[in-house]
């Protein structure tokens, strides 16, 4: 348990740095949006294509199912969907790390994200329970209770984000296990955009030019082509 708490602070403590640095422009709102579920942790099922990127050049993915969180661990949102707890249970045994870069504290062209902001992507949660990275959220918002920036946070809608993966998995349709990226200077998320690498952007984590990769419960479902 001591390890536990230690590594989560130190988590925390890296969030908030760079959150810091980049609030200009972050607006904390609670979620109207439609969550985009059927029921807690499961997802409606569509079919359609995002854009991502993959070893320096881009590629498509091709959704096929609805996403699944773990509803073990706990969340507030609609979705059952947070961010800031790995999961405990795993929708299948054979699953790859899909990373999510999040832009923080500065403004991009409208319809410039792979998945933009205010739009819930083909197979998405349409809302996140962010509460479990508050304390790294707080200092954005100073005017804020503890009370407000809570409920804010509880169901806050998906942000506008970016995909990069490891393996295309040959084509074949897998589930995917989401890791989230924050980025809170524009030089620095232009530089991780134009490589397209998975591996520039964990370079660039290790680093420190972003924050550490937060856990989340939930994946996606979709091939590569």
């Amino acid at each position: 348990m001591k390890k536990f708490r230690t590594g989560r602070i130190r988590l925390i403590a890296g969030i908030a740095a760079l959150l810091v640095v980049g609030s200009v422009g972050v607006a904390v709102a609670a979620s109207s949006t439609s969550s985009n579920a059927t029921s807690a942790g499961h997802g409606v099922p569509e079919f359609g294509l995002t854009k991502a990127n993959f070893k320096g050049h881009g590629v498509s993915f091709r959704y096929t199912k609805g996403f699944f969180c773990d509803t073990s661990i706990t969340a507030t949102s609609t979705t059952g969907c947070e961010v800031g707890a790995k999961f405990k249970k795993a929708p299948s045994k054979h699953f790859d790390p899909l990373y999510i870069l999040v832009p923080l504290g500065f403004k991009l062209p409208a319809m410039s994200m792979e998945c933009p902001a205010g739009l819930i992507c083909v197979d998405h949660p349409g809302t996140l329970d962010l509460t479990r990275i508050e304390p790294a959220l707080k200092p954005l918002y100073p005017t804020l209770t503890d009370v407000q920036l809570t409920d804010a946070l509880k169901n806050f809608t998906t942000p506008g984000h970016d995909h990069f993966i490891t393996t295309t998995n040959g084509g074949h349709g897998e589930w995917w296990d989401v890791r989230v990226v924050g980025v809170t200077n524009k030089a620095e998320y232009n530089s991780i955009i134009k490589h397209k690498s998975t591996s520039y952007l964990l370079k660039q984590v290790k680093a420190g030019k972003t924050t550490p990769v937060i856990p989340s419960n939930l994946f996606l479902f979709f091939g590569v082509k």
